[in-house]
C-alpha cells in the first residue's frame, strides 16, 4: 500500500470501506447494530463502506477491536494516510507549483481562478485542504519533531500561493488554509518549547483571519493564542498571563455563531480553567456547563483537524483540572481517573492522556496519597520525555514543584532523582 500512486488513493479508500463491510458481515453485524457499537450513525457506516466518507483513526481501531480483525483495518488506514503524506511532502515546496493527480495538469492560482475544469481542480484543492486537516489531527499522536518540518513546508507553499493569488476568487480560501496551517505549526513549536515562535504563528493567523474577515479562523487563532498566553492557566509556566488569555477567549466567543460545537466547547473549557486558577468557582462551574452543552452537540464532523481531540473525555480532563486548581481534590481524582481510563486506549490523543495523568498525580499527592502521586508522575514524565513533548514536560516539572513541601519524603526524593536523571 505504501507505493500507491496519489491518483489511486481514492480507490484505496473504497477498498478499505469494502474490507470493513466484509469484516462487519462476517462478524454478524448489520450496519445499524455496528453503528451503535462505534457511536456513529448508520448513514456514516454506509458512506464509509462505499468510500464516500472518511473517518478518523480511532474509528478503525475500534472497528478492529469489535470485529477481531487483528488490526488489519487500522494498518490499511495508516498506509493510506502515509501514501497521501508522502505525496504531499515530496510534491509540495515553496518553490514548486502544486501538481495535480492527473498527468500534465498543474494546479496554480491562475488555473484555479480561470480554468474551465473548475470542478476537477477544486477537487484537487480539497485534497490539499484535507492534508492541512490531517496534519492538525496528527499533532496529538505523533512526535512534534516528526511533523514540524512537514507542516512548515506545507505552510510555506500556502504562503507562496497566497502572495501570488492577487484578486483570484480562491485567494480567501488559500488565506484561511494558510492561517490554519500557522495555528498547527504554533502547537508544534509550543510542544518543542519554542513559545515565542508559537505565539508569532498564532498572531500571524489571527491577523490574517481579521484581514480576510473570516471570523471562524480569527476565533480559532484566538483560542489557541489564549492558551499560550495563560500557559494553560499557569499549569505549564508560573508567569502565564491569565487575563490576556481570558480577553482573547472572550473575543473568540463573540464569533460563536461561526464556530462548530468542538470550538465552542474549547472556548468554554479554557475559560473554566482560567477562572479556576483565579479561584472563582462559580464562574468556573458556569463555563464548564457551557462546555458540556457544546460537547453534547458534538458530531464526528466537528472533531477534525485542530479539534480532533474533542470528546467527553477531553472535557473530563478540563473539569478535573479545574477541581484541582480549586482545591477540590476528591472530585479532581474521581474525574481525572475516569478521563485517563477513557483516553488510554486512544493513542491518537496520547498527549491529552498524559496531561490528565500529570494533573491526577498532583491531585493524589495533595489528597495525601503521596507515594501514588509520585509514582504516577514519574511514569508519566518518562513517557513525555520519550515523546519529546516539551510543553508536557514543563507541565510535569510544575507538578513536581508543587511537591516542595514534602521534599524530605522518600517518595519525593526518589521522584527528584528520576526526573533529574
Amino acid at each position: 500500500m505504501s507505493g500507491v500512486p496519489p491518483q489511486d488513493v481514492a480507490t484505496a479508500w473504497i477498498g478499505l470501506g469494502h474490507m470493513l463491510a466484509r469484516s462487519r458481515k462476517a462478524a454478524g453485524y448489520t450496519q445499524e447494530t455496528f453503528a451503535l457499537r462505534v457511536n456513529y450513525g448508520r448513514s456514516t457506516i454506509a458512506n464509509v463502506e462505499t468510500g464516500r466518507q472518511r473517518v478518523r483513526r480511532d474509528f478503525w481501531t475500534r472497528s478492529d477491536e469489535l470485529l477481531e480483525t487483528g488490526g488489519r483495518l487500522t494498518r490499511e488506514y495508516d498506509q493510506i494516510q502515509l501514501a497521501r503524506t508522502r505525496h504531499a511532502s515530496s510534491g509540495i515546496t515553496a518553490t514548486q507549483p502544486l501538481v495535480a493527480a492527473r498527468p500534465s495538469s498543474v494546479l496554480t492560482v491562475e488555473a484555479l481562478a480561470l480554468t474551465p475544469e473548475t470542478d476537477y481542480l477544486m477537487g484537487e484543492w480539497n485534497s490539499f485542504s484535507t492534508l492541512t486537516s490531517m496534519l492538525a489531527q496528527q499533532r496529538q499522536a505523533v512526535s512534534p519533531s516528526a511533523l514540524l518540518g512537514l507542516i512548515e513546508a506545507h505552510r510555506d507553499c500556502l504562503s507562496t500561493l497566497y502572495r501570488k493569488a492577487g484578486h483570484a476568487p480562491i485567494r480567501a480560501d488559500i488565506g484561511a488554509m494558510l492561517a490554519e496551517a500557522s495555528i498547527v505549526a504554533s502547537r508544534l513549536w509550543s510542544a518543542q518549547g519554542k513559545r515565542a515562535l508559537a505565539l508569532a504563528h498564532c498572531a500571524s493567523a489571527r491577523h490574517l483571519g481579521d484581514r480576510l474577515g473570516n471570523r471562524r479562523i480569527s476565533a480559532t487563532a484566538r483560542i489557541f493564542e489564549s492558551n499560550l498566553h495563560s500557559e494553560a492557566a499557569t499549569l505549564i509556566e508560573a508567569d502565564g498571563d491569565i487575563m490576556i488569555g481570558l480577553r482573547l477567549l472572550d473575543e473568540a466567543a463573540r464569533a460563536s455563531a461561526h464556530l462548530n460545537a468542538a470550538a465552542r466547547a474549547r472556548i468554554a473549557a479554557e475559560q473554566a480553567q482560567a477562572y479556576a486558577a483565579l479561584r472563582l468557582p462559580r464562574e468556573a462551574a458556569a463555563a464548564l456547563e457551557r462546555a458540556e452543552n457544546a460537547v453534547n452537540d458534538l458530531s464526528p464532523a466537528d472533531c477534525v483537524g485542530l479539534y480532533s481531540d474533542w470528546s467527553n473525555a477531553r472535557l473530563h480532563v478540563y473539569e478535573g483540572t479545574c477541581h484541582l486548581l480549586l482545591g477540590q481534590l476528591h472530585q479532581a481524582i474521581k474525574v481525572l481517573e475516569n478521563a485517563v481510563q477513557m483516553l488510554e486506549p486512544d493513542q491518537s490523543n496520547i498527549n491529552v492522556a498524559l496531561a490528565a495523568a500529570v494533573d491526577l498525580a498532583s491531585a493524589y499527592a495533595e489528597a495525601g496519597e503521596l507515594e501514588q502521586g509520585c509514582a504516577l508522575l514519574g511514569n508519566t514524565y518518562d513517557q513525555l520525555k520519550a515523546g519529546g513533548n516539551h510543553r508536557g514536560i514543563a507541565r510535569a516539572q510544575r507538578a513536581r514543584e508543587r511537591l516542595a513541601r514534602w521534599r524530605a519524603e522518600p517518595a519525593v526524593l526518589e521522584l527528584e532523582e528520576q526526573m533529574a536523571a
